[in-house]
């Protein structure tokens, strides 16, 4: 398969066709990016000339300093009225030039953030010359998987819904306007609702997971049944806050449950591998194997608008 490479030179300054200047200086990106704070649940919408829109989630874990430096020119506008300048079917959509063919940018670069993340369909990726510290503003949407630029462009997002609108994007196809957005998961999962792209937010299916010690404050209890908690995770997963929806069982009371809560770690689910930090809704049911009080096991399903996570002793 051949290799296209993705290019992106970088002019001090350049004017679009609209008379808007696109340097940013360098005294304004460092006041912008000093106090630019990202906390993961920032998407982007990019809304084409005609109407349509594209809804993005970033990939801050993997790259901070991409992902902060994308938000900062949308916030300005920079991309304002700019073109997908380069499509090749079943490849790419790239745009993010001010010149519009290939040969402009911000007039400064971004160091790469290589990462683990892979090109599939949707991917949002920064554009670069042959130097692989050279991207700017560029950036391609993926048209189909490309696992041969795996590894070697930074990738910081995946298009969450409105992949129609970018199979559809056709040479010289002008942004509108690109805005930032805050959601959380569950307002995620609304706004994909009925899309293909929601597969992203499709909820696992129920599993029972053996806990290798079972609580010791309940070991002495006969304890059998269900318990619903909101519990609000961090980003590597520790139980931060515990609040108790509905318990059958009497013993299993929020002040009892919170310090156990948070011996355990949770997996929270992730949008495009992206870990969130949340409330979540948690179902759990006891049950203690009689025969021996050390055997037991916790069932963790999905409640409602809830994610299934996966739990176990540290």
């Amino acid at each position: 398969m051949k290799k296209w490479i993705l290019f992106l030179t970088m002019f001090v300054f350049a004017t679009t066709g609209f008379g808007k200047m696109t340097k940013v200086t360098p005294k304004v990106r460092k006041a912008i990016l000093d106090t630019l704070k990202v906390d993961g649940s920032e998407i982007a919408v990019i809304t084409m000339k005609n109407g349509n829109e594209i809804y993005m989630k970033f990939s801050p874990e993997d790259a901070p300093n991409t992902v902060k430096n994308f938000i900062m020119l949308a916030n300005l506008g920079f991309y304002d009225g700019l073109t997908f300048w380069r499509v090749i079917s079943k490849f790419m959509a790239q745009g993010g030039d001010p010149v519009g063919d290939g040969t402009g940018g911000p007039g400064y670069s971004v160091n790469a953030e290589f990462n683990k993340q892979r090109h599939l369909l949707g991917t949002l990726a920064m554009a670069r010359s042959g130097d692989p510290n050279s991207a700017g503003s560029q950036f391609y949407i993926c048209l189909a998987p490309q696992p041969h630029l795996d590894n070697q462009y930074t990738v910081f997002g995946q298009v969450i819904k409105g992949m129609d609108v970018v199979k559809g994007i056709k040479k010289g196809d002008v942004i509108n306007s690109i805005r930032i957005e805050r959601k959380s998961y569950d307002e995620l999962r609304l706004l994909c609702k009925g899309t293909p792209e929601s597969v992203i937010y499709k909820l696992p299916e129920p599993k029972s997971i053996s806990l290798p010690d079972y609580p010791e404050e309940l070991l002495d209890k006969n304890i059998e049944g269900k318990a619903w908690f909101r519990i609000l995770l961090s980003k590597k997963g520790e139980a931060l806050e515990v609040k108790l929806i509905e318990s059958e069982i009497l013993e299993l009371n929020e002040k009892a449950f919170e310090p156990i809560a948070k011996t355990w770690v949770f997996t929270p689910a992730k949008i495009a591998g992206n870990a969130i930090k949340d409330w979540i809704t948690v179902e759990l049911e006891f049950k203690i194997n009689f025969k021996n009080r050390r055997k037991h096991e916790a069932i963790v399903r999905a409640a409602g608008e809830s994610k299934v996570i996966e739990l176990w002793k540290k």
